[in-house]
């Protein structure tokens, strides 16, 4: 495992895209929830930006804003990192060389957990830095109330790039691969569940999409504010959160054995 996760960080820490994305991240995620502090006026119930930053709603909010990140960033990053393979014929190298084509699967989906590993912890990290700077009194039970978004944070990471990678190892080309991948998460399931879905079976069922399950592990902070809407469409349009977890985790076995698959194939 170790040879293998050394064998690809070799490969990704001179590619200037991934670092370029990964420094991305690390510089958005705090700042795209600060700038809120530059908005002096609020509508109910939010009236006051501090509340972004205190303890317990900081996880909530920052997972909100890391949920888009990750999607565009860490999404954009594992389309390149198995297409790179084919574009630079280092795949069919790496076979040549002695390793086999379980060993190249294997070697992206431990640097793909490392990655969303450490997505989550530098997400938690932060969501713990502004709770403290800006939360006036300290309780563990306050700090500890949505500690369980850490887990639900890591298993988005992992779907989103799950679905990358096997659209960059079905396509192969980076293009078409990464214009597939934002064009279905921003339009061709929306279009499915809304357009399609919801008009000829208005049901829960249409929450249970890959992406929009992605999406409700770290959902939008207002959710609980459609109460009043679910009773009026009879369904509601949240997954909860162990709802999310189940389905996220379902799809990316899913993703996950349908990339073996194509890996191992002979003629890739």
């Amino acid at each position: 495992m170790l040879y293998l996760l050394q064998l690809e960080w070799l490969k990704q820490r001179k590619h200037r895209p991934f670092l370029m994305l990964g420094a991305l991240y690390i510089l958005l995620l705090p700042s795209s929830l600060l700038i809120a502090k530059s908005i002096k006026e609020w509508p109910p119930p939010i009236n006051t930006p501090d509340t972004f930053f205190r303890f317990p709603d900081v996880f909530i909010y920052l997972g909100y804003v890391g949920n888009w990140l990750t999607f565009f960033l860490l999404g954009f990053i594992s389309v390149l990192f198995i297409t790179q393979e084919f574009s630079s014929r280092t795949f069919r190298q790496n076979i040549i060389t002695g390793l086999t084509r379980a060993d190249m699967f294997w070697s992206k989906l431990y640097f793909l957990i490392t990655v969303a590993l450490g997505a989550t912890v530098y997400y938690g990290l932060t969501a713990m830095a502004l709770g403290i700077i800006h939360s006036d009194a300290l309780y563990s039970s306050v700090i500890l109330k949505h500690i369980d978004y850490l887990p639900r944070f890591f298993v988005m990471c992992l779907g989103y790039m799950s679905f990358g990678l096997l659209l960059g190892t079905w396509i192969r080309r980076s293009g078409f691969a990464l214009f597939l991948f934002f064009a279905y998460g921003i339009f061709i399931e929306p279009v499915l569940r809304w357009g399609v879905h919801q008009n000829l079976f208005r049901h829960k069922s249409m929450n249970f999409y890959p992406m929009n399950a992605f999406e409700d592990l770290v959902p939008i902070p207002f959710s609980e504010m459609t109460k009043g809407f679910e009773k009026e469409f009879g369904f509601q349009f949240f997954l909860t959160g162990q709802e999310a977890m189940i389905t996220s985790l379902v799809y990316i076995a899913l993703f996950l054995v349908a990339t073996y698959a194509l890996i191992t194939r002979r003629d890739l």
